[in-house]
Order: C-alpha cells, then sequence, then structure tokens
C-alpha cells in the first residue's frame, strides 16, 4: 500500500500532541496512520525518530506560516499579529490549541533531552523570527528605538505559550481574540 508521507507525518503529529510522546504507544501511530509496524520502521524508522520529524516539521510549518505572514504584511507588528490569530482560528476550528513544541518540552525529562532540545530549537526558531519583525518594526519607527527587539520577541513567544494555553481552557475562541488585542494593545503603549 502506497502512503503519503506528508499525511503520515500530519496524522502522527496530531496523535503525539494529543496523547504526548510516552503515552503514544506503537499500536496507537499503527492505527491512526494505517500502516503496519513493518512500514513505520521502514518509513520513519522507530517511534522516537518519528516523533523527531514531527517536531521538525512542527517547528518548520511554524515558522514558514510566520514568514507568510510576514511577507502578505508591509506592517510586521501586524504579521506577527495575524500569525498568532490564526492559531486561535485553528483552535476555534477544534484544533488542539497547546503548542506542540511547549507541550513537548513540558512533556519530555532527562530521559529524552535530545527530543527535548529539537522542540526548544523550534520554539527559538519562532524567537528569532519575531526579533526579526521586531527590528524590521523599530526600523520602520513602529516601536521605539530605545526596544529591544530580541526582548520583545521573548516577550511575545511567553505571551504566545500563555495565550495557547488559556485558549485550550476556553469554550469561546473570541475571548483569545480578545485577549490577543489586549497584547498588542499593551504593546503599542510600551514600545
Amino acid at each position: 500500500m502506497k502512503y503519503d508521507r506528508a499525511l503520515a507525518i500530519e496524522k502522527a503529529t496530531q496523535l503525539f500532541w494529543k496523547l504526548g510522546f510516552q503515552a503514544t504507544k506503537m499500536r496507537d501511530l499503527q492505527e491512526e496512520l494505517d500502516m503496519r509496524p513493518g512500514s513505520i520502521y521502514a518509513a520513519f524508522g522507530n517511534k522516537e525518530a518519528l516523533f523527531k520529524i514531527c517536531l521538525l516539521n512542527y517547528a518548520e510549518q511554524s515558522r514558514l506560516a510566520l514568514d507568510k505572514y510576514a511577507g502578505l504584511n508591509s506592517n510586521p507588528i501586524k504579521a506577527i499579529y495575524d500569525f498568532i490569530k490564526n492559531m486561535a482560528v485553528k483552535a476555534e476550528e477544534g484544533k488542539i490549541n497547546n503548542c506542540f513544541l511547549v507541550k513537548s518540552i513540558s512533556e519530555l525529562d532527562g530521559n529524552n533531552a535530545h527530543l527535548r532540545q529539537y522542540a526548544q530549537d523550534g520554539l527559538k526558531d519562532v524567537e528569532s523570527g519575531f526579533e526579526a519583525l521586531f527590528l524590521e518594526a523599530q526600523e520602520k519607527g513602529l516601536i521605539k528605538q530605545e526596544s529591544n527587539p530580541a526582548r520583545l520577541a521573548k516577550w511575545m513567544q511567553i505571551q504566545v505559550m500563555g495565550l495557547r494555553s488559556y485558549g485550550n481552557s476556553q469554550d469561546n475562541a473570541s475571548d483569545v481574540v480578545i485577549m490577543l488585542d489586549e497584547i498588542f494593545n499593551s504593546l503599542k503603549q510600551a514600545h
């Protein structure tokens, strides 16, 4: 049976995201991917190797999405806003709201430090995208010259993590968008 690699990675990501790395069994992956164990091993390696692929793919897709919004907006602050809002809209459509990378970092212990590092690197990559956009905003006079783009990127990453966790506990996605607006209002006032 021929399989769609991208679809299989997406399905595995959703399963790992829902259950976590530790709780996901090969049997779960077999059922979700509709693949026999030998086919999974041949295509991806073991569970750990597949999880790594899922982390790297998710991180890459996140950065590509941020870059897409940067390309669509001449205002870099609006690009960040639209990127984050898109995650809230996905949550409204019933997708899992907590960030897969953050959830993985929280779950993985010292025995899986190498996997945890992939998730941390993915977050750092998005943070560096935020930093580049804040630097551009500074150059365009959209934020104060004395603002520190690297610090703002870290602050925004923390806001996103909190917003996504908050969104996971809410039934109404419009509350998440209201809080997103509050984050960006405070950004305008302070920086």
